[in-house]
């Protein structure tokens, strides 16, 4: 339904200076990802987290996450992952714009492939609302997302388990998409460098599954996270679950909670922001060699998001 896509606030807090925005994957909702494991009603962003925040703006993002178009070649849309990163950075800056807060920080919480959030602003156009929200990302927490493929499985058998279906020879395109994500995460962590170097830094936090979903652990523990960047934990949860918590003494909540507020409370030095427009382009500049070797210069002038469940 159309009244389920874009962005809703869930929770404005007082005072409020920091947004946190979830985002859920594909075939997911931007609430009923978010409920509780046992009691559906409780949609913890909504319900849990404003106590634990109480200056943040709570929203969730909504779209249209059905991206399998099944005909006779069950083939795979590529471009709705683009358009579905473009039409977030368009609805959250409209957002911030028209509520004058557009300069301020931003946290990401998203599940799975959602956790491919790389927001990064056009090289080309550094006014547009994808840089407008690339310069004020402060933190990003992925909840089981796969970074790389791992010992047990290669992208295409991560991204084939997530879809869930019976057999891999039936997507025509999930070589390439594979081979998409995977470049595309391997330059998360050269961003996330620079962004240390010439700031504003972005926190980053990684939650890893524990247990199997059915008979296989979907994301395996040296995929979920990338070493040497940020914090990495195990939520006790499968793949599904690790986004679902029905109580704040839930010890996931905790744990994705203390990421949360680590992030809202990280100081920024005075001038940083205002300046990450020409050291994004900068950048951009050097990504764009990496991903023309592989014939992807189309994805480098975009905010990239990709999400599941």
């Amino acid at each position: 339904m159309a009244n389920e896509y874009g962005i809703k606030e869930l929770a404005s807090g007082h005072k409020t200076n920091v947004d946190i925005v979830f985002v859920h994957g594909l075939f997911g909702h931007r609430e009923d990802t978010w409920t509780g494991l046992q009691n559906k009603d409780i949609l913890w962003p909504r319900d849990l987290l404003p106590a634990d925040v109480p200056n943040a703006r709570i929203l969730t993002f909504g779209y249209d996450a059905g991206v399998l178009k099944w005909g006779s070649d069950a083939q795979v849309t590529n471009g709705a992952m683009e358009s579905y990163a473009a039409d977030l950075c368009d609805a959250l800056a409209r957002l911030r714009s028209g509520t004058d807060s557009a300069e301020r920080p931003i946290i990401f919480v998203a599940h799975s492939l959602g956790g491919l959030v790389l927001v990064i602003g056009d090289r080309t156009a550094p006014s547009d609302n994808s840089s407008l929200i690339a310069h004020h990302i402060q933190g990003m927490i992925f909840l089981g997302t796969p970074f790389r493929g791992s010992r047990h499985a290669t992208w295409g058998d991560i991204i084939w388990n997530i879809l869930n279906r019976k057999s891999s020879r039936n997507l025509k395109d999930l070589k390439e998409t594979s081979e998409k994500l995977k470049i595309l995460a391997e330059a998360f962590p050269e961003v996330l460098r620079k962004r240390d170097i010439e700031g504003p830094r972005i926190g980053v936090a990684f939650f890893i599954e524990m247990f199997k979903t059915g008979k296989i652990r979907i994301v395996e523990e040296d995929s979920a996270w990338i070493p040497g960047r940020g914090d990495h934990a195990s939520i006790r949860a499968d793949h599904i679950t690790i986004c679902k918590f029905d109580s704040n003494r839930d010890e996931g909540y905790g744990s994705v909670l203390g990421a949360i507020k680590k992030f809202a409370e990280m100081k920024t030095k005075k001038g940083e922001r205002s300046d990450v427009r020409k050291r994004t382009s900068l950048v951009m500049e050097e990504l764009e060699t990496d991903y023309n070797v592989y014939n992807m210069s189309r994805a480098v002038a975009q905010p990239f998001i990709i999400m599941e469940r």
